[in-house]
């Protein structure tokens, strides 16, 4: 047993080496696809149950030509796909025949209204609406908030300037200015400090708080400052699937919301989004938005009320959503069972901080497990330098967000073009945590308790390596 990591050690075992006396790589080369895939499997079950090697934790780190923390072409991480036909064959696959069967893939949309009544009950709401994209649920949430029919100027949207870049472009893309506001130095979301400075009377009408890496922002501070100057909330809540604050789950806490189900999210169904209301104008003018301008009810199929675009999805997304959703909530116990297990082993590491979680979380969404890198724990080496060593140990560690929003070449048109669209305020916590963020994918957190700690011992060998030759 490794003292601090929890792992298992055995002794070397010359399997890899016998691989690769056989010609494995050229044998791979010659085969399809297909033969290719079955082959990998069969390492997997093999090759990947033997124990791993005792020499692979210390010593020569594998981008130097050692042996690798983790051989992920034998063992890779937990995926959200598992390759499983079963689901296929007993749920998905009838629900999709009946649907190609019965002719009904879009309108009237039964399946869609279902997964809308299950989701808005799941967050704590009145109303949801499915949409073919995060995006849309947001610009359509906007213009839902204010009447906007997006062909003047509508006002100014607080945006955090750490954050995907939908959360700004879909205020300007109906025509909402926005203002790019700092974020907390522990959690990395919206600041309320810092937005409470920034507002304007007359020019700005909404805050978008965006509950980014699975961590509710602090809804109850921006709730009161909303209150104070008579702003609407809509939340941003892509990347927060069952995350709830203090006073309740996330969708539920601002005056409108949008989720994504875009293919790297905890719940899926490739590309996807949904809003969420309480309130029975706004859903009723998102909807007639979201369909052509018709009403919602009474309507016929040429009567078209209002300004409205088709942003209908489709039958199918409905069906693997219905079936992925009710597997979601297991899913995400097991997550947060190895989020809390990294969090406790992470701490003997000095290169990697965790981001804070606030004491108002109730529950996160674990969407990352996001982190500071600090160079000086690990003798200086550069970012860029010390993904590539723990990613060649088999680490799942990636390059977060590498700069914020105002800094997009995109962000930098606009503000050129139409500078009255953009306002940068100074964000130096944005700015530092865009060059020493990293984070590991949610996927990930669907293993066990060994994978977290494998991450932890890839991280300390290579912080070990560069520490001491720093020393040295």
């Amino acid at each position: 047993m490794v003292a601090g990591g929890g792992i298992c050690a055995a002794q070397d075992s010359p399997s890899l080496a016998l691989l690769s006396q056989f010609g494995m790589k050229k044998l791979m080369k010659t085969m399809s696809p297909s033969v290719k895939q079955l082959a990998r499997k069969a390492a997997q079950m093999t090759v990947g149950k033997l124990p791993p090697s005792a020499s692979r934790l210390t010593g020569t780190l594998a981008l130097h030509g050692g042996r690798p923390v983790r051989d992920i072409r034998f063992r890779p991480w937990a995926q959200y796909h598992s390759g499983n036909f079963l689901p296929w064959f007993t749920t998905v696959g009838p629900s999709f025949r009946q649907i190609f069967l019965s002719g009904v893939e879009g309108l009237p949309q039964p399946l869609q209204k279902e997964f809308a009544r299950q989701w808005a009950e799941y967050c704590g709401c009145r109303h949801a609406l499915m949409l073919p994209h995060g995006t849309d649920a947001l610009r359509l949430g906007l213009a839902a908030l204010f009447d906007h029919d997006g062909l003047d100027y509508g006002g100014e949207v607080i945006v955090p300037n750490l954050s995907f870049i939908a959360s700004a472009t879909s205020a300007l893309d109906r025509r909402f200015g926005v203002a790019f506001v700092d974020v907390d130095p522990g959690t990395l979301l919206l600041d309320p400090k810092r937005v409470e400075e920034a507002i304007l009377p007359g020019k700005t009408c909404a805050l978008m708080p965006v509950h980014q890496f699975g961590q509710p922002s602090d809804m109850t501070s921006l709730r009161a400052i909303a209150q104070r100057h008579g702003l609407k909330i809509i939340e941003d809540a892509a990347q927060a699937h069952g995350a709830a604050w203090e006073s309740g789950p996330v969708g539920s806490l601002g005056d409108a919301a949008g989720f994504s189900f875009q293919s790297n999210k905890n719940l899926t169904c490739g590309e996807g989004g949904i809003l969420t209301t309480n309130d029975e104008k706004v859903f009723e003018r998102a909807y007639s938005m979201h369909n052509a301008g018709r009403a919602l009810t009474g309507g016929g199929r040429w009567e078209h009320e209002t300004l409205g675009w088709n942003c209908r999805p489709t039958e199918y997304q409905a069906a693997l959503l219905l079936y992925r959703f009710s597997l979601f909530e297991g899913q995400q116990e097991t997550r947060a069972k190895n989020f809390t297990t990294l969090r406790e082993l992470i701490k003997e590491i000095g290169c990697l901080e965790p981001l804070t979680v606030h004491a108002g979380v109730r529950r996160h969404g674990m969407y990352m497990f996001v982190m500071r890198y600090h160079g000086e724990c690990c003798g200086g080496l550069a970012l860029e330098s010390f993904l590539q060593a723990v990613q060649t140990e088999g680490a799942p560690i990636h390059r977060a967000y590498s700069t914020t929003l105002s800094n997009q070449p995109a962000m930098r048109k606009v503000l050129t073009r139409h500078p009255d669209y953009i306002r940068v305020l100074p964000t130096p916590v944005a700015d530092k945590a865009a060059n020493e963020i990293v984070y590991i994918p949610a996927d990930v957190f669907l293993g066990v308790a060994a994978d977290m700690a494998e991450i932890v011992a890839a991280i300390r060998k290579v912080e070990a390596h560069y520490a001491s030759a720093k020393l040295s």
